[in-house]
């Protein structure tokens, strides 16, 4: 459902990536060319294989993004929430997304024309930088993920999801172990590269070693530092 439009002008989201990078001239011709979605829980916002028709901004939500592979199965490259950006796997090359947005909740995204898009990286040169490292960001972070799944300790695989869910989406505002958003088992499988029996029997040894807390299908980090040294097997 398309919202009312929101001033990039008067916009206090300061880690928005236009907010940050755009010039005061080009603020305005962002707003006027750009629209707003409110999404339900469980919407696909773009999917594999469709032509790229521009870039998205996360105004509030979470969303994941994921790749299919054999057996119509799907690994979840990454988590993303509010202020951050969709869509720029598709840049380059034929102009084709190469991985699925969905989001986990009920999300507000907004969507940028790719002309409008590659106009205004022309015209800030800020942006352009910003862009480059953040892109530079992302490889490092798929090549992570590669080492990751090759590794043959699955608590090493679950421990390192888990810190990405806690990177993604942080903690409770009131409780700085519960995490604000704890996904489906099947996604913490999704992301750790391992099954969903996994999942659950990882889950059950690190509760008992008192790294974490089962809260129904909460999960609450009891142990932080030991949850990191054992996510960190993979780079060892």
């Amino acid at each position: 459902m398309a919202t009312a439009k929101r001033l990039c002008e008067t916009c206090k989201h300061y880690s928005c990536f236009i907010n940050k990078y755009c010039s005061h001239k080009w603020k305005p011709i962002i707003t006027f060319n750009k629209t707003t979605t409110d999404y339900p829980s469980g919407a696909t916002i773009f999917s594999e294989g469709e032509p790229v028709r521009g870039i998205y901004e996360i105004y509030y939500g979470k969303i994941k993004v994921v790749s299919s592979f054999g057996n119509n199965k799907e690994r979840i490259l990454c988590l993303l929430s509010q202020e951050q950006m969709l869509g720029f796997n598709g840049l380059g090359g034929n102009m084709i997304y190469p991985v699925t947005a969905i989001t986990l909740v009920p999300s507000q995204v907004t969507f940028i024309p790719i002309d409008i898009f590659y106009k205004a990286v022309k015209a800030n040169p800020g942006m352009a930088i910003f862009l480059m490292g953040y892109y530079a960001d992302q490889l490092r972070a798929s090549n992570s993920r590669l080492k990751m799944y090759s590794i043959t300790s699955a608590k090493g695989k679950v421990s390192s999801a888990l810190l990405t869910i806690v990177d993604s989406f942080g903690f409770e505002k009131q409780d700085d172990t519960l995490l604000s958003f704890t996904p489906s088992r099947k996604d913490i499988a999704s992301l750790a590269g391992t099954t969903y029996e996994t999942v659950i029997r990882v889950l059950g040894e690190l509760e008992k070693e008192n790294v974490i807390r089962l809260e129904g299908k909460s999960i609450r980090v009891s142990d932080l530092s030991s949850l990191k040294k054992l996510s960190e097997e993979f780079n060892s």
